[in-house]
């Protein structure tokens, strides 16, 4: 049963140390990347070291605002302050973003043209809701019924993409009121301070995904000429899952009030935080800190607004441990001379590779606590992420037509087309209810990023992630709450090690993408196949091995 502390006297005086410590982190967090000469990259969880590389303030979908970070206080409310802004111009910030991106493409079009950041799948491949398309699924329905066809026994439901309008005019009593919007940040697994010098100081920041998230959601609101309030808590504590969870528990507990007038919450979190805020998100469900049915919002003062609409709430986990860090890499050298140091903490993350673990029974249980609150949840992985691979950052053993699932291909990562194709088709098939024969968790191995970067710190940078997870969760139906969560757990030591598994699966993906999709997309997969020249011993085996596919077909 979860804990609700009443001790307000306790919990301030944590706050008040633990708001101490994390101001000195932070600024010391600023002053390691705000430099204009000695810009250094987000910390490299296997890295030995930084890697000067300069500061991206536009020209590759980031926004620029590392040298903000420092000036939002963490574990405490921000709310909004109108124009001002917390003394932070964020869509000053953004305009001078967009000016910089416009001159850096008049620049170097060629080059921006040919390697983009690249989020996969597109949020447009949700069918979009309209009298046609239900008229053709009922259809679909009767033949099933009637045995003029086959019914299709593998796929699963999906949402269905709509206008956020409806959402904007409950909200806003039909544009009379701004919208309300609470950001929450949750940061990810840092680094004691002695270890920080050989891998680097952490940018990965709460503070910086808010400000990031933030800047996405106004200029969305923005973009559909509505007005909006946005308010931000920026959580921030190092530590344990359950230990960091209690106290975000604690601190949440404190703005109830607060929480509650907000129309739509964003949670962004990022590796370790994933499924803190997982795990936070349902223990504030359950306790009724978070009511999702405004009506029933009844603490509030007589002035209260309330509205007939439920709350909306959005989880965007970029990059999390969700199903543990690479099978097998608590044996390697590096990790095993850093678990001296980091013992208990780092230990903690290969626990989600069991799913029988404490760890992961609390983290299915909090999933199916958020899905029954209609919560929508948006996982996004990173393709060549050195700490996590893909089908756990995407969170591939929990299927829900509230969950979307993309990867992040970073322009600077070289990936080859023929990987990011198959990404992109097994994406699509997944996100669209159907199988992609297990392809994903085959090639996850192969795609880990260098020792020394990656893309685990790369993927909270980019525009595209953010507006993923706020459009999720406004532009979707709510159609199947009731829908139980569809938990299939796997063996990790039998991924990849197999050699004919992965023929197999790509066998089966191309099945399914001849059925389901776009044929055109079978004919690209095989030219950028026959076009594919590997450089690194993991991707020229997945080649060797998928030979065999190409003279059958």
């Amino acid at each position: 049963m979860y804990r609700y502390s009443t001790n307000s006297d306790e919990i301030n005086r944590r706050m008040a140390s633990d708001n101490e410590r994390d101001s000195v982190r932070l600024r010391s967090d600023s002053e390691a990347i705000s430099g204009e000469e000695e810009q250094t990259k987000g910390w490299s969880f296997w890295s030995r070291g930084n890697k000067s590389v300069p500061n991206n303030e536009g020209g590759d979908g980031t926004l620029g605002i590392d040298n903000l970070v420092s000036t939002l206080a963490s574990n405490v409310y921000i709310p909004f302050k109108g124009a001002e802004n917390d003394g932070v111009n964020v869509m000053e910030t953004t305009t001078n973003k967009s000016k910089h991106d416009q001159a850096a493409t008049e620049e170097n079009l060629d080059e921006l043209a040919q390697k983009p950041n690249i989020v996969t799948p597109q949020f447009e491949i949700l069918p979009e809701k309209s009298k046609w398309n239900d008229m053709k699924a009922k259809l679909r329905d009767y033949a099933v019924r009637w045995h003029v066809m086959d019914e299709e026994k593998e796929r699963r439901p999906i949402l269905k993409r709509t206008s956020p309008q409806r959402h904007f005019d409950l909200f806003s009593e039909n544009g009379k009121s701004p919208i309300k919007v609470l950001i929450v940040g949750v940061h990810g697994f840092f680094p004691t301070k002695l270890i920080r010098p050989f891998i680097g100081e952490p940018t990965g920041t709460s503070a910086k995904f808010v400000l990031e998230a933030e800047a996405i959601v106004m200029r969305y609101f923005e973009s559909h000429n509505q007005q909006v309030e946005i308010s931000k808590i920026a959580l921030e504590k190092e530590g344990k899952i359950f230990e960091r969870v209690d106290y975000f528990f604690d601190v949440m507990s404190e703005l109830a009030h607060e929480i509650n007038e907000a129309d739509i919450i964003y949670f962004v979190s990022h590796s370790q935080g994933s499924p803190v805020t997982i795990i936070l998100l349902a223990k504030l469900l359950e306790c009724g800190i978070i009511n999702i049915d405004n009506s029933k919002f009844f603490n509030g003062p007589a002035d209260y607004k309330f509205t007939s609409s439920k709350k909306i709430i959005s989880i965007l986990c970029m990059a999390g441990i969700n199903n543990g860090p690479f099978y097998g890499a608590d044996q390697t050298l590096f990790v095993r001379a850093y678990q001296t140091i980091e013992k208990d903490s780092l230990r903690e993350l290969f626990e989600f590779q069991k799913f029988d673990s404490l760890q992961s029974k609390q983290f299915i249980e909090s999933l199916r606590t958020l899905i029954k609150n209609n919560a929508k949840i948006t996982f996004v992985g990173s393709i060549n992420d050195q700490l996590v691979p893909l089908y756990s950052s995407t969170c591939l053993f929990a299927h829900h037509p509230n969950i979307f699932r993309a990867t992040f291909v970073d322009k600077g990562s070289q990936t080859p087309d023929f990987i990011t194709r198959i990404v992109k088709i097994a994406g699509s098939l997944i996100n669209l209810g159907y199988d992609d024969h297990g392809i994903i968790k085959e090639i996850s191995g192969s795609l880990a990023g260098p020792l020394t970067g990656g893309g685990h710190s790369t993927i909270y940078r980019e525009v595209q992630v953010y507006e993923l997870g706020i459009r999720f969760a406004l532009e979707t139906t709510d159609d199947f709450i009731d829908l139980a969560v569809d938990y299939t757990p796997y063996q990790l030591c039998d991924l990849g090690a197999n050699t004919y598994h992965l023929p197999w699966c790509m066998r089966g993906l191309l099945y399914e993408t001849d059925r389901h999709l776009n044929k055109d997309e079978i004919n690209l997969l095989f030219q950028e196949f026959e076009n594919w020249e590997p450089a690194t011993k993991q991707l020229k085996d997945i080649k060797y091995r998928l030979n065999g596919i190409r003279y059958k077909l």
